[in-house]
């Protein structure tokens, strides 16, 4: 478990309304893969999967690398290309939703659709995956990793990519005091 941030970091984050109030912030962070990968390896260890890492292209498109175990066929290893779908919008559309475009092989589609509801219960609370599509619910994974006091504050979360980066805008907004 990683140390608690310091006292003014933690102030911030236990009501950040009232410490940023008036704020209307857009950030936008060029992550390299390096750090998103180290990010997907800090993964809750309950989920079924084994391996994860992506690799953002200049075609704003990434490369997800996945092996997951699968109950009854075991050990399964995908390379699935995903482009991002529309920004978030809080609250109307608080999915992040990547678009599956390439990477299933012929029996994959069919099995993921049978096995929808052992998959769902599997994955953590706020991610849904299908044939088609891998969605997160952005605040109740803000909720889960406990900056929930986050999540009115934002306005836009929207995803690109260039070569080997993944590039995130945010869209912060905190309503002034009265």
């Amino acid at each position: 478990m990683p140390p608690p941030p310091p006292a003014p970091v933690a102030a911030l984050l236990a009501d950040p309304q009232r410490h940023l109030a008036g704020t209307d912030a857009r950030l936008t962070l060029a992550l390299s893969r390096t750090l998103i990968n180290e990010i997907l390896a800090a993964r809750p260890p309950d989920t079924p999967v084994e391996e994860l890492f992506i690799d953002p292209d200049a075609a704003n498109f990434f490369n997800l690398h996945l092996r997951v175990k699968a109950p009854v066929i075991g050990s399964v290893r995908r390379k699935l290309t995903i482009q991002p779908g529309p920004p978030v919008s809080f609250p109307e559309q608080p999915w992040l939703q990547f678009n599956i475009t390439d990477g299933f092989k012929l029996l994959d589609k069919p099995i993921i659709k049978v096995m929808q509801g052992t998959i769902a219960d599997r994955l953590p609370r706020g991610v849904e995956l299908t044939s088609s599509y891998l969605r997160l619910h952005v605040p109740a994974l803000l909720t889960a990793a406990g900056y929930q006091q986050l999540v009115p504050l934002l306005e836009e979360l929207r995803l690109s990519s260039s070569e080997d980066v993944l590039n995130l805008l945010i869209h912060l907004r905190a309503a002034p005091t009265t």
